[in-house]
């Protein structure tokens, strides 16, 4: 087992000097090697203390920490990187640590005062003021007013933010959060919506980096499994933004509108920095439209406006805006931006008075429509200082690169089939992978394509294989929506090679993913609430449905509409996102996908349930059958990630039983029709999540009834493959498209077999290595011999799945020796799902079969209502 000695890289390419410059990074560590996270100190390579803080955030089975989650306050100069230590308290020298500014907080009657060394800030507690007051060496920095949220409704009507709860989140040495939580209100009229406001606060800065969502929590209506914008459910409003009233006159304003451009001085009377669209070539994309298939965009880019008298003027104009606004009095400056700005337009900075931060502005043409379960998260950044050139924002909207030495968190183990981008001998899908991160076809450049951008649509992947036959003047717009988990393969990439390309899209990614394709409701049917929204339906364009699954525009009818299933649920990279990043929200969403799952297997939240209770099937159901599949295998990986979060074994209970449920060592294989796979490939993803699992019980030091039930199961499944699974390229007459994707689905060929052999006996290691080895080769070539390649669907698989390959090389002699206990498993039981069992209920009582009940719909309605009818004693 390695010493506590994990190498840290933060590199500064921005070209600005940080001299205190707060990082945040999950680090994984070996089981058994720290249990007190108070133990673990950071030191710079002359061997000196770091200020830092550090916590657990998941741990092993015997309660030493697992992901470590470090905030760190670097000094990085310009264009330069420095090498950090995490190592043992009682390694390090001591140091003048006990110098440096340490936040506190107090709870008051009105306020939770939080004092940062460097200013003092009081968050209200009844939510009507982002900041109450905020002080500096005793010089007010706000005014009375203080910031305060406003929000604009349809009709004009202006609401104020009440809270319903308010409470430090997080509170360290080095970075503290407040939350409050609440609705909003016009006079006795409560609008539809809820927010959740978060306060960052970091030692010896003078800054506030405020986290603020706004979520519509209603249903929407989807009328015939429909899901557009129009949708009643739907929650329209013009205007919200943050209101800062500085202390005292302003003398004069300073603005930049684009990263390195010389700042502006500006006559404080009026001026507005407003960016209508992503100023891109496409900037005017079908993907910009509102519920009636207007645009919403009505010019490129950025204008910036100023008034001397009534007349306002355009004194500047651009493409893609990295604004700051600095107002400037006698005693202090406050500067204001929001992060990521042009990529989340429409945005706006204000001055009439009162500096404003419009997250979503009035000046857009559209009124903002926010779908029923829909959420977004903006984050902006308030920096108060005595110069009158912001330090905080300019490092804020350029953040450091950091990343852990990959060798450690191989050494670690906390990642399962890990190795290192160093070590992996396949350059040919290493080449391949990469295309993700750079060149023409990098998902940077593919959202160029359909301006990937604007608030709704940043972090998504263009959906590009859904348009290779599209003939129209405009680009066909589809959303990826995470279909295979992105984030999970962009993030271990990231791990695997330090490389910030990877972590920029897995942040980007994982954002947008809890935000917009999470279906954040409990006022919709248990399959459906907390659920994850397919991508948008193959071959159309999204129209107004956004990035949900179904449009009025693009079909209508019994056979067509849908919502969310237990086939589209991808929680590992929003795990993996968390224990890097130890953001909140990404563990809620784990963990609510988790409940998700249970709540729709869930029987008697049905209206059936007043004649069968029981498990309706909709967690298992793939493809409409519950044996191995994607669906069950999709629930019970998003269980035993909930599990990951919340150590509440109700999940790993309800995984064993889908397990039971979908797969048996003595399964008949042949009569499942998994030669056939147009219907049948998607065992693959269920195999894996098996493999998963004997995995964790093999953690939890389990090697029970259950894991010998699921290690036999895998090794019967990993049999039959070895003797009849050929490449995808050779059956391509079998499917109904034979496109890239299905070659590029046999890397979980390979994957299984490798899992195979590290549950077989010894005897079978290189057998079943060898076959893994096949179909990762062939995968490779077979998707390469494509011209479509390079589409996002077959990268996405490859990126996902394909580095598990280069471990199992690594690691040929990786098996696991379970002595045999000698189970009997019975035989396989079918599974029948709620409503089917209902089916057989009613036709016993009607005395028909239950083929002929089916034909008979009229009839199923009036039998379901006579037996629902009371009967005499």
């Amino acid at each position: 087992m390695p010493d506590l000695h994990i190498p840290l890289f933060v590199e500064e390419c921005a070209g600005l000097d940080r001299l205190r410059e707060p990082v945040r990074l999950g680090v994984p560590l070996p089981r058994g090697l720290l249990h007190d996270a108070d133990a673990a100190t950071v030191i710079d390579d002359s061997g000196r203390r770091v200020e830092h803080q550090a916590r657990a955030l998941t741990l092993w089975p015997d309660q030493s920490i697992k992901w470590l989650l470090l905030d760190v306050i670097a000094i990085v100069r310009a264009h330069s990187r420095t090498r950090l230590l995490v190592c043992h308290g009682a390694d390090a020298p001591e140091s003048l640590e006990s110098n440096a500014a340490r936040i506190s907080i107090a709870e008051r009657d009105t306020h939770y005062a939080v004092d940062t060394g460097a200013a003092h800030f009081e968050v209200g507690r009844d939510g009507a003021s982002l900041l109450a007051a905020a002080q500096a060496g005793g010089v007010n920095l706000l005014g009375k007013l203080g910031a305060q949220f406003r929000l604009t409704d349809s009709a004009g009507r202006e609401h104020v933010p009440v809270a319903d709860r308010t409470y430090v989140e997080e509170q360290g040495p080095l970075r503290a959060s407040v939350v409050v939580e609440g609705h909003f209100r016009c006079h006795r009229r409560r609008l539809p919506l809820v927010f959740k406001s978060r306060l960052i606060f970091i030692s010896g800065l003078a800054s506030v980096r405020v986290e603020y969502s706004v979520r519509n929590p209603r249903a929407a209506t989807h009328s015939g499994g429909l899901w557009d914008l129009a949708d009643p459910g739907t929650v329209l409003f013009r205007d919200l933004s943050v209101r800062l009233d500085p202390p005292e006159a302003v003398r004069e304003l300073r603005w930049y509108a684009e990263s390195g451009a010389k700042p502006h001085t500006q006559n404080p009377s009026y001026w507005s920095l407003y960016q209508d669209s992503s100023g891109g070539e496409n900037w005017d994309s079908d993907n910009h439209v509102d519920a009636s298939g207007l645009l919403t965009v009505r010019f490129r880019g950025y204008r910036v406006l100023s008034a001397d008298g009534p007349r306002r003027m355009l004194i500047a104009e651009g493409d893609r805006a990295t604004p700051c606004v600095t107002l400037v009095t006698s005693e202090v400056s406050i500067a204001a931006t929001v992060l990521e700005f042009w990529q989340n337009f429409p945005k706006a900075l204000r001055w009439d008075g009162t500096l404003s931060v419009a997250l979503f502005p009035e000046e857009c043409d559209a009124p903002f429509a926010l779908q029923g379960g829909e959420q977004k998260r903006h984050a902006m950044v308030l920096e108060f200082l005595p110069s009158v050139d912001p330090i905080s924002i300019p490092q804020r909207q350029h953040p450091v690169h950091a990343w852990i030495d990959p060798s450690w968190i191989e050494h670690s183990a906390a990642m399962g089939s890990f190795v290192a981008a160093s070590r992996d001998p396949n350059q040919e899908y290493l080449s391949y992978v990469n295309a993700i991160i750079e060149g023409p076809n990098s998902f940077m450049a593919k959202r160029e394509l359909v301006d990937e951008y604007g608030w709704r649509n940043f972090g998504d992947l263009y959906a590009d294989h859904e348009a290779v036959n599209h003939k129209g003047p405009r680009a066909l717009v589809s959303h990826y929506n995470n279909q295979y988990d992105f984030v999970l393969g962009a993030l271990t990439h990231f791990l695997r090679s330090g490389d910030a390309r990877w972590r920029r899209l897995a942040d980007e990614a994982a954002r947008h993913t809890i935000d917009i394709d999470v279906y954040h409701t409990d006022q919709d049917k248990a399959a459906f609430n907390h659920g994850l929204f397919w991508h948008t339906d193959h071959y159309k364009p999204a129209a107004t449905c956004t990035h949900r699954t179904y449009s009025r525009f693009n079909g209508r009818g019994r056979n067509y509409g849908g919502g969310p299933s237990d086939e589209h649920n991808y929680t590992s990279g929003l795990l993996l996102y968390w224990c890097l990043t130890g953001d909140p929200e990404s563990a809620n969403v784990v963990r609510e996908l988790g409940d998700w799952v249970i709540a729709m297997d869930d029987g008697s939240r049905t209206i059936l349930s007043l004649i069968d209770s029981g498990p309706t099937g909709l967690a298992s159901r793939s493809a409409g059958y519950h044996k191995p599949g994607r669906g069950s295998g999709n629930s019970i990986n998003a269980l035993l990630d909930a599990h990951e979060v919340s150590r509440d074994r109700r999940y790993i209970d309800k995984a064993e039983q889908l397990i039971r449920r979908c797969v048996h060592p003595a399964d008949d294989i042949e009569a499942l029709g998994l030669s056939k796979p147009e219907r049948r490939w998607s065992y693959l993803v269920f195999l894996q999540v098996l493999g998963k699992y004997l995995d964790f019980k093999l953690e939890w030091g389990e090697t029970d009834y259950m894991f010998s039930y699921a290690r036999a199961s895998l090794l019967h499944y990993a049999s039959w493959m070895t003797q009849h699974e050929l490449p995808y390229k050779d059956v391509l007459h079998k499917v109904e498209l034979p496109t890239e994707t299905w070659p590029a689905q046999d890397v979980r060929k390979s994957h299984i077999l490798h899992l195979a052999a590290r549950y077989s006996p010894p005897s079978e290691h290189a057998r079943l290595h060898s076959r893994a080895e096949f179909f990762f080769a062939h995968s490779v070539r077979d998707v390469l011999s494509f011209p479509t390649a390079f589409l996002t669907r077959p990268l996405v698989i490859l990126c996902v799945f394909g580095h598990v390959h280069a471990y199992f090389q690594a690691h040929p002699h990786a098996g696991v020796e379970v002595a045999p206990r000698g189970y009997a498993f019975g035989r396989p039981e079918q599974f029948v799902p709620q409503n089917q069992r209902l089916r057989s209920k009613l036709a016993v009582k009607l005395g028909v079969s239950a083929r002929q009940l089916g034909q008979a719909t009229m009839g199923k309605v009036e039998a379901l209502r006579r037996l629902l009818m009371p009967t005499g004693r």
